[in-house]
């Protein structure tokens, strides 16, 4: 039985097949074998009126004849592929008429069947692989109209994510610029105050011998002791104020690299001491200290902006995760140049990281602090500034409760002052 070779279930109820065929006898014995599968059937005796109710009927699928006349079945493949492809057609031919079935097939056929059909069950094998095919071609059509959906979805969702990020990294640019601002005020604050106090005193001493002179008093002596005095708190004065125009010269100049993305010439030790000035109120109350080693004599033309973030989210790293349940935690900073590379080795003793935190640390939004005011972008924004703003490479190596160690390579271009 044919139940037992096909799962009639495979085809869904109610397709409409096309029969176009110049042989009564075959449309008929076609049309009555189909039509007990629940198939709606339509005849067509030629090629010119099969097609017209092609286009009036749109079935599901035809059978199709080649030798009929008027319009022959090549003709009805040709403008049913051309107008509708995905219209499964199956030839039935005559066994004399096997270059013509090739040729149908090569113009988009789907099977053919060679008349005249002994057994029926070789046509609804054929019709039913037909339909699978068709299937799956619609299944793989709506996969690919999801697929692009996903892709548009995760596109519009990854320019909001960059969105985002850029947001966060200027965020936190202006956050270390307010930082600098607050070391400003920290460091500027004792030599102006010294320079405020000298002056006060200087006001008196004035007043006092202004009085003595005025009674007409004044001796030579107090003369004397007033204008050494005099000299005293002016150099005082003047150190401490050289000092502030000092600190303020290089705060602003730090300040003006974070705004401004351009290379400039500059002294390597006295740009990190500044950036470590500025970064001294992240250190107040704390017993934690900081080692530099830096020849004197390097000068570099480089991106300062960028040595200012990639040290200070380097160092706030550090306080805030390395030392973060520590009385005494140690930044060592050692940099020197080999030829055309600067080299720089950044270390803390604080608590490390797990191998598995380790292989994400460069990661943009992971943190160990999430929702704790940890963005994850601070060694992000530190890789990216190395590998793509600077050119160079880093590594990092660490273990819990044994540190972390930064190798940072950036290539420099020679430079004299000559």
């Amino acid at each position: 039985m044919i139940d037992n070779i096909f799962n009639i279930a495979d085809i869904t109820p109610a397709k409409t097949i096309l029969i176009i065929d110049d042989e009564i006898y075959i449309r008929k014995s076609a049309k009555s074998f189909l039509e007990d599968f629940g198939f709606k059937i339509i005849e067509a005796e030629n090629g010119r009126v099969g097609l017209e109710k092609f286009l009036k009927e749109k079935p599901d699928l035809i059978l199709c004849d080649l030798r009929m006349p008027e319009m022959d079945g090549l003709e009805v493949l040709a403008k049913v592929t051309q107008t509708q492809p995905e219209t499964p057609i199956i030839i039935v031919s005559g066994a004399g008429n096997i270059e013509d079935t090739v040729k149908a097939l090569r113009l988009g056929a789907w099977d053919y069947i060679i008349k005249p059909i002994q057994d029926m069950d070789v046509l609804y094998y054929a019709i039913n692989k037909a339909f699978e095919r068709l299937s799956f071609i619609e299944e793989k059509h709506q996969y690919q109209l999801n697929l692009e959906k996903a892709n548009q979805e995760l596109k519009t969702s990854l320019d909001t994510l960059n969105q985002t990020r850029d947001k966060l990294v200027q965020s936190e640019k202006m956050a270390a610029l307010g930082e600098l601002v607050a070391g400003v005020a920290h460091e500027i604050n004792t030599p102006v105050g010294v320079g405020v106090t000298a002056a006060s005193l200087l006001d008196a001493k004035t007043k006092e011998i202004k009085k003595i002179f005025g009674s007409g008093n004044i001796k030579k002596s107090d003369f004397e002791s007033y204008l050494n005095t005099i000299e005293n708190i002016s150099d005082s004065i003047l150190l401490n104020m050289a000092r502030a125009a000092e600190l303020i010269s290089s705060f602003k100049q730090i300040a003006v690299d974070q705004s401004i993305e351009e290379s400039r010439v500059f002294n390597l030790k006295n740009y990190i001491e500044g950036i470590l000035l500025s970064l001294t109120p992240k250190f107040k109350d704390t017993n934690h200290e900081t080692d530099l080693t830096c020849p004197e004599d390097i000068e570099i033309n480089s991106f300062p902006g960028a040595f200012y973030q990639i040290l200070n989210n380097l160092i706030l790293n550090s306080l805030t995760h390395g030392f973060k349940n520590m009385d005494k935690g140690r930044i060592d900073m050692v940099f020197d140049r080999k030829k055309n590379y600067l080299n720089f080795l950044y270390k803390d003793n604080g608590a490390g990281m797990s191998s598995e935190q380790l292989t994400k640390i460069f990661d943009p939004f992971f943190t160990t602090m999430r929702g704790q005011g940890g963005t994850g972008l601070g060694m992000s924004i530190v890789f990216n500034l190395i590998t793509q703003t600077l050119n160079g490479s880093i590594e990092c190596k660490s273990a819990i409760n044994n540190g972390i160690i930064f190798k940072i390579k950036i290539p420099v271009l020679p430079y004299s002052s000559n």
